[in-house]
């Protein structure tokens, strides 16, 4: 026979239905343990899709000024003459027009939605975007006729390049090509 406790526990055991439940340590160094893993996962996923969308900003930025100075070279007469002839010499007559853009020639690319640009007054027209994730400066060179100076020498039509890890000082617009950019090619953005 058993003894019979009258539905007692004397104190100090109670049933299994009435047990408080908590974690472990184990339990809370395995769930720390997880998003530790996730963390590790996440952050560069994102630093490298805000990588991307600098670039990617850079280079729309340089589309909508090479068409921003397209404009301008179809309303001059086909000319980039006088397209630095703003009420500031180094401000360009290209931040008038509605692009959300501000042209700086003899000037570096300080980031977002700031241009470089630099133009021989005829038909030579070279523009740098800077962006800042990547540190990376993207130059677009459109020439309406062959020149035998820019970026050293290159025949009409519109010429992508791309230099690499440099810092916003030294993204500047000029004729001649800075020492650590890729060779000029046309069809596209080079790879970075």
């Amino acid at each position: 026979m058993t003894p019979d406790h009258g539905g007692r526990c004397g104190g100090h055991l109670r049933s299994v239905s009435q047990r408080e439940e908590a974690f472990t340590l184990v339990e809370l160094l395995v769930v720390l343990l997880i998003i530790g893993i996730l963390l590790a996962i996440a952050i560069p996923t994102f630093l490298s899709t805000t990588s991307r969308a600098n670039t990617t900003s850079a280079q729309s930025n340089l589309q909508i000024a090479l068409t921003s100075a397209d404009a301008y070279y179809t309303q001059a007469n086909q000319t980039y003459a006088g397209v630095i002839t703003g009420s500031d010499s180094e401000v360009s007559d290209l931040s008038a027009i509605d692009t959300n853009l501000t042209f700086y020639s003899g000037t570096n690319s300080t980031g977002l939605n700031v241009i470089s640009l630099w133009t021989d007054n005829s038909t030579s027209l070279v523009l740098a975007a800077y962006a800042q994730g990547t540190q990376d400066c993207w130059y677009v060179i459109d020439l309406k006729a062959p020149s035998a100076t820019v970026w050293g020498g290159l025949g009409t039509g519109t010429y992508y390049a791309l230099d690499q890890g440099v810092d916003a000082s030294d993204c500047v617009a000029q004729e001649t090509a800075p020492n650590g950019a890729s060779a000029a090619q046309t069809g596209g953005w080079p790879a970075s």
